[in-house]
């Protein structure tokens, strides 16, 4: 296959950007290192990431001990990727959504980030953003980036279904919020956000990520791309049935896994397993750091075990990635629960499966779904793209 010169240049672009997302500081020869491409070629998409806004040079200071300056020379010049804020991030939530000002370089401590009680209804969603956005001061952005649970098809600009968020349903949501913004909006499905952020922070290649929260959402990365389907369909984990469990989920259906294994499934099973009806979070979770792992938790974990071995015998992936509620309750945990996908797949009979926890990247996640379909334009051949109209580069994911 013939590779135009436009596209060794896209993918040469590709590649400088996630090596900066990894590594926020570098210098051009560590970039080059890094993405094994010539000196030469490092600094020419560096400098047309410079010329784009898009790359600062980032001043460092020479060492203080003369001897060590004369060996070595004054440190080479480093570069990093812009810290202005372009972009307004909205992380929906079952129970909580955060709205904050992120820039291409990533999430920011130092910038403003809001924290509202997710609403009931739409209006009030659409209302309460509003109030909660002018909080933010970002008046002006490239684009919206919004993480949404449930199924969304990101084409049509609609959430298809959500099992816990059911108002968020439709166009009106992804709607509602371009009508309050001048500027593009992007949805990325929460936990696919989730697996872009994991893999641009630590360069993983292959895995299956899992997070537990008010559901258990999965997404697979499979030889450096997000594995996606046909449909507007992938890594609904948690709506995998289990045998003998007869728990009515917010799908509609029976015995779904997020109905042992979500942050809801473990307290009703706390709460039945103590006779407690009034048993909060909290509670649980003094409870389990101080008792360790019970056999009502057992069972959220074995069976959590059990529709993971299922996935892993299908995908052939053997790295698992947990997040959120249920590996936070006790360190024991993530090894209880890779022990039960070793026991239960076929990979266990002459492997071993590799599980570990990992905080949760979801801001990284949408600015890396952002520089897809936001930056335009291509290597040397600069272009207007989306947003403030000045030239940006494409940078496919």
């Amino acid at each position: 296959m013939y590779l135009r010169p436009a596209h060794l240049r896209e993918a040469n672009t590709r590649r400088v950007f996630r090596a900066l997302l990894a590594r926020p500081r570098c210098s051009r020869a560590e970039l080059a290192r890094r993405t094994g491409l010539s000196g030469v070629t490092a600094g020419r998409v560096v400098d047309a990431l410079k010329e784009a806004g898009l790359v600062v040079e980032v001043e460092t200071p020479p060492p203080t001990d003369g001897a060590t300056l004369r060996l070595m020379g004054r440190p080479p010049q480093m570069v990093a990727l812009s810290p202005r804020p372009r972009f307004l991030g909205i992380e929906i939530g079952v129970r909580e959504t955060r709205i904050a000002a992120l820039p291409l370089a990533g999430p920011d401590p130092e910038l403003p980030c809001r924290t509202i009680p997710t609403p009931d209804s739409l209006d009030a969603f659409l209302g309460s953003l509003r109030k909660a956005k002018a909080s933010v001061g970002l008046k002006r952005c490239d684009a919206v980036l919004v993480s949404v649970p449930g199924v969304v098809d990101q084409g049509a600009g609609a959430v298809l279904f959500s099992p816990n968020l059911h108002w968020s349903e439709g166009a009106e949501l992804l709607h509602g919020i371009g009508a309050q913004n001048p500027a593009p909006v992007i949805a990325v499905q929460e936990i696919q956000a989730l697996a872009l952020g994991h893999q641009a922070a630590e360069g993983s290649e292959s895995f299956l990520l899992l997070d537990f929260s008010e559901g258990v959402g999965g997404a697979v990365v499979m030889q450096g791309h997000l594995l996606t389907g046909e449909i507007s369909l992938s890594g609904e984990i948690g709506h995998t049935p289990v045998m003998n469990n007869g728990r009515r989920c917010g799908c509609g259906a029976v015995g779904c896994l997020e109905t042992l294994a979500s942050r809801n499934g473990l307290l009703r099973s706390f709460r039945e397993a103590h006779g407690n009806r009034r048993a909060d979070w909290t509670e649980l979770a003094r409870h389990v750091a101080r008792f360790g792992i019970e056999p009502w938790l057992d069972q959220a974990i074995d069976a959590t075990g059990v529709v993971v071995a299922g996935a892993i015998n299908l995908l052939g992936i053997g790295h698992v990635i947990v997040t959120g509620d249920l590996p936070s309750l006790h360190v024991d945990i993530t090894e209880r629960l890779r022990a039960s996908i070793e026991e239960h797949s076929l990979l266990g009979r002459f492997g071993r499966v590799a599980c570990a926890t990992a905080p949760r990247r979801r801001w990284l996640g949408l600015i890396v779904a952002a520089s897809k379909d936001v930056l335009a334009g291509g290597g040397d051949d600069l272009r207007p793209g989306i947003g403030d109209r000045r030239k940006h580069l494409y940078l496919a994911v």
